[in-house]
């Protein structure tokens, strides 16, 4: 990446770790642009003492994550996948394994984030009769209500009321393993987890143990803490209720395109001075 980017002004990237290291070894660089959501492959702050500016994009793939999550809670909460595999897999016509479904107007999710996406799966889910609750310090808890249905709790009153828990929230050093054996331990019994957004959300090892021990009865992911993960030693790969996607929650032809043009009009604005339209996450410039 370095022989390649070292005389770049810009440089687009997705996953592509910005150390500080790479920063120094590009001296030209002014503008990271992710053409991704998350930006924590780059040492944001250290960007930032330079001069250098990191930028990501934020409404693309919103729909798609939104119902990708939804997908999966309707999936899960039917049985779907297991009746499947006792079919095809068992040669079983039997529903005696999954009786314990409940309806799902009868449940609570939980939604750990209140941003875009978020919102999004708590409008969808309103025809279903179901109640959404969210944990987010930063929104206005009456436009929540008012506006999506949701009420806006603690972290811990989420956890404990939440039948089906969803993840939401960015990757940063506050959020590393948010859900970890501490957490796990505040939820309700049987309780279903969802990540569709950073696998370091997660101790993968909590998560291991607590589906050994019922704590947890599914937990779905379409990330793990490793973007390139060793699926041949990966421990999830035991278990028939870890439900895990290749990080796909985001595509659609028409997300992919959106991506390129949004991260390419984030690179436009910032050479042009539109600074407040580039997307800036570490305030350079702005």
């Amino acid at each position: 990446m370095i022989r390649n980017c070292k005389d770049a002004d810009a440089v687009i990237c997705e996953y592509e770790p910005f150390t500080k290291r790479v920063i120094d070894a590009l001296p030209n660089l002014k503008l990271i642009a992710f053409g991704t959501i998350g930006f924590n492959y780059a040492d944001v702050e250290y960007a930032r003492s330079k001069g250098i500016a990191v930028s990501h994009i934020s409404k693309y793939c919103i729909t798609e994550v939104a119902d990708y999550t939804v997908g999966m809670i309707l999936m899960l909460n039917r049985g779907i996948h297991s009746f499947h595999h006792q079919v095809k897999k068992n040669r079983k016509w039997d529903f005696e394994p999954v009786m314990n479904m409940r309806r799902l107007g009868t449940q609570t999710v939980g939604l750990l984030g209140f941003g875009n996406i978020p919102k999004l799966i708590a409008e969808k889910l309103k025809p279903f009769g179901v109640k959404v609750i969210a944990y987010d310090p930063f929104v206005d808890k009456e436009e929540a209500k008012e506006k999506y249905g949701t009420d806006i709790l603690s972290f811990d009153e989420v956890l404990a009321e939440a039948d089906i828990l969803s993840l939401h929230l960015p990757a940063s050093k506050d959020t590393e393993h948010i859900i970890d054996d501490t957490s796990i331990q505040k939820m309700k019994d049987g309780v279903t987890v969802l990540n569709s957004a950073r696998g370091q959300l997660v101790n993968e090892l909590s998560i291991v143990q607590a589906i050994e021990s019922g704590k947890i009865g599914y937990y779905a992911a379409d990330v793990l803490g490793d973007e390139k993960p060793d699926l041949s030693s990966h421990p999830f790969m035991e278990y028939e209720n870890i439900i895990l996607t290749p990080h796909i929650a985001f595509y659609s032809e028409e997300s992919v395109r959106e991506a390129t043009v949004e991260t390419a009009t984030n690179v436009k604005n910032f050479f042009e001075g539109n600074y407040e339209d580039a997307q800036i996450v570490n305030g350079v410039n702005l």
